[in-house]
């Protein structure tokens, strides 16, 4: 059963962080990997894949509010586990990652996949680049290597084993609802400037469809996870935020979420 013959790293990762991490961790499997970048919606659209017991899964997701985002169930229901092993991983901006990782958990044990392992790690975070600045960087990386060198390792033991990761199920943790934005994201309505050449970057790449493909300068805030990235990757550095209560906010935010540096936490079946 030990012989995964090949892995495969299914992520969504709007800025670049969960990505790296989960790449990682299938590079440390030593094992033949296939990359499924589900990021944007319509990437999701008609997804569907079929795993079998010598393939293993890595699958990760950023955290919002703790939780995992919303408006991500077509990730999900593309998963055809077939009780294939599995590893899931949840990057967190240097705040907590409360029931992310049991959200994710459930989810892909939900899809028919044997969860044999999970990990918190940690990113810079989406609303500054002056939190968890420049991570993961090269030893939070190695870890995740190591990570999926350790799952591919011990999976014999592990998929007769009970993996228990942190976080609370029913969940407490509330999450991010964009119906009903707090603190720094009241906040952040993106405006787009005269700089836009209507080249429809920020529509095709949108993980939430928040951005519509035919009408580049709005988008819809009650779909829009508030990830920046249409504002990061936005070539004419036309998408931005005006109010200056985010910007003001934004330093006690930075304050408070880098006074205590947080590690990856792995978690291995027993």
């Amino acid at each position: 059963m030990s012989d995964i013959k090949k892995v495969y790293a299914v992520y969504v990762s709007p800025t670049g962080t969960t990505e790296r991490a989960v790449l990682a961790a299938a590079e440390g499997t030593g094992r033949p990997y296939e990359k499924i970048d589900l990021t944007t919606y319509q990437a999701r659209q008609g997804f569907k894949r079929s795993f079998g017991p010598d393939e293993l899964v890595i699958a990760g997701m950023p955290v919002y509010g703790g939780r995992l985002p919303m408006k991500l169930d077509d990730f999900f229901t593309g998963l055809m586990g077939n009780d294939a092993p599995a590893v899931a991983l949840v990057m967190y901006g240097n705040r907590e990652y409360e029931d992310a990782l049991i959200e994710m958990k459930v989810k892909l044990e939900g899809r028919g996949l044997k969860v044999i392992a999970g990990a918190a790690l940690v990113g810079e975070h989406t609303f500054s680049k002056n939190i968890a600045t420049g991570r993961p960087n090269a030893d939070d990386l190695q870890i995740a290597k190591t990570f999926g060198q350790k799952a591919v390792k011990g999976i014999d033991k592990a998929l007769t084993g009970t993996l228990k990761v942190n976080g609370n199920y029913p969940y407490t943790a509330p999450g991010f609802n964009p119906a009903y934005p707090r603190y720094l994201t009241k906040h952040a309505v993106i405006i787009t400037t005269e700089n836009c050449t209507r080249c429809g970057l920020c529509a095709e790449n949108c993980p939430w469809g928040a951005i519509e493909i035919d009408d580049e300068v709005s988008y819809d805030p009650l779909k829009c996870m508030r990830c920046f990235r249409c504002i990061k990757y936005c070539p004419s550095n036309a998408k931005k935020i005006l109010d200056l209560k985010f910007y003001e906010y934004k330093k006690g935010f930075e304050e408070r979420l880098n006074a205590q540096r947080k590690e990856p936490e792995l978690f291995f079946s027993e």
